[in-house]
């Protein structure tokens, strides 16, 4: 069989706080490891607070809120995100998301390719 089934179970949440990119308390679990040559997806969970900074990405990345109230924004402001939204950011979109100021911690699906490249600005 050439298909590769990804338990719950498999892989490891790794605190992700204090990387470059975050602000608050944040933890990823990567879902794809080795397993995808052009494409990566990760759970991402961020506590109330939890967020990214502004950044950008050379690829498209794609969000889909698995649980949770959340935010996503740009230069422009902040939208609202929850539970079943999803979010397509163009390449080279300068963005941010997470749990921002919702009071709410919240997860999403993170998916893109894996030879993208992120700017933090």
């Amino acid at each position: 069989m050439t298909l590769r089934i990804i338990r719950a179970d498999e892989g490891e949440t790794v605190r992700r706080t204090g990387q470059p990119i975050f602000e608050g308390e944040v933890h990823g679990h990567a879902l794809t490891g080795n397993d995808s040559q052009h494409i990566g997806a990760s759970l991402v969970h961020f506590s109330p607070g939890g967020r990214t900074r502004m950044h950008r990405h050379t690829s498209e990345q794609f969000l889909f809120v698995v649980s949770g109230i959340g935010q996503v924004g740009d230069h422009d402001g902040a939208s609202t995100i929850s539970t079943g939204d999803a979010v397509v950011l163009p390449p080279n979109t300068d963005h941010w998301h997470g749990a921002g100021d919702t009071h709410s911690p919240m997860t999403h699906l993170t998916v893109m390719r894996t030879d993208s490249e992120t700017t933090v600005l």
